[in-house]
């Protein structure tokens, strides 16, 4: 496949971004080099957010400064952020993910939803967000922030005689880079901070529940109901410090690691024939728009890192240098 690479210089600001396509199977490493220096990439002191581009299609991130704010609900701590971070000011939307992945697995898409590209990706693992962190690090010309191998896709079984590969992936090999300036997932307590925006409301935007609605999709309905599909990101109001729907639409991977407890088993319906093992699970946070006023922004859940919904996307970080 032929690669097209091109800088996008805008004159008023003179920030470059390094812009390339890869097909979804792929990380190619950049030998492409930011012609301006990491100190021009940091947000100054007049701007609190970061225009990116990947051909067509914009994406915001917003600046969080360092600061210390109290996390969680029952059990609440006085947490620091010792260091300024961005991140995205939406969800990762099914047309940025399909553009830098080259597919998209989302449930809620076509002719039945309306402007489906502008929701919220889903049914993606929380491998495949890492890997979108990496591959849009590399469109942008930016050093990626994970090492990913040994990776394995997805199996679709049609039958006992018939399997498929999926893009998705269901295993790999994940570390950091921690000093590389390159897009990645946020952090438990990165997240929260920039949910409560500087506040101790229960959900992103207000603390009242009768003003939920304004800042958030959410429907609360019984375990049997299928409640509201994700709907396009920035339709309700931000909370305040400029970030959407960090209350309902979908629920939000995130990179920090839990071992929980699990079974092992042929059988999972029989729990007697079963043995107990340890799991290792990712946090996920911002209850989706089914249970949105259930849970408060201080909450969170547990997911094995290659379980797909279509409840269950994304958002990006990135970490702010100087």
């Amino acid at each position: 496949m032929n690669l097209t690479s091109q800088y996008i210089v805008n004159p008023k600001s003179v920030d470059a971004y390094f812009t390339s396509l890869a097909t979804y199977k792929t990380i190619r490493p950049s030998s492409a080099k930011l012609r301006l220096g990491d100190d021009r990439q940091v947000l100054n002191d007049k701007q609190n957010y970061k225009i990116f581009r990947v051909d067509n299609i914009e994406f915001k991130m917003i600046h969080c400064p360092r600061g210390k704010f109290t996390m969680g609900s029952d059990i609440k701590r006085l947490v620091s952020i010792n260091k300024p971070f961005l991140l995205g000011e939406t969800e990762v939307t099914q047309e940025l993910f399909e553009k830098v992945m080259g597919y998209n697995p989302s449930e809620f898409q076509g002719d039945e939803y309306p402007n489906s590209n502008k929701r919220p990706v889903e049914q993606v693992t929380w491998y495949d967000a890492v890997m979108f962190c990496n591959k849009l690090s590399e469109i942008i010309g930016k050093k990626p922030y994970y090492n990913i191998s040994n990776i394995v896709y997805m199996i679709y079984e049609k039958d006992e005689y018939s399997k498929e590969e999926l893009p998705n992936i269901s295993e790999a090999i994940v570390t950091i880079n921690p000093h590389a300036n390159g897009f990645r997932l946020p952090y438990e307590k990165e997240w929260e901070y920039a949910a409560r925006a500087g506040t101790n409301n229960r959900w992103a935007g207000t603390d009242q529940e009768e003003t939920v609605d304004h800042f958030a999709w959410v429907e609360v309905d019984d375990i049997y109901g299928y409640g509201t599909p994700p709907s396009n990101v920035k339709q309700k109001a931000p909370n305040e410090w400029g970030f959407y729907d960090m209350t309902g639409n979908v629920k939000e991977w995130c990179w920090d690691e839990r071992i929980r407890k699990g079974y092992s088993t042929d059988n999972f319906e029989d729990q007697n024939e079963s043995t107990e093992i340890l799991v290792s699970k990712r946090i996920t946070k911002g209850e989706d728009s089914m249970y949105g006023l259930n849970s408060s922004v201080g909450d969170h859940d547990f997911e094995v890192p290659d379980h797909t919904n279509e409840f269950l996307g994304f958002r990006v970080a990135m970490s702010s240098f100087n």
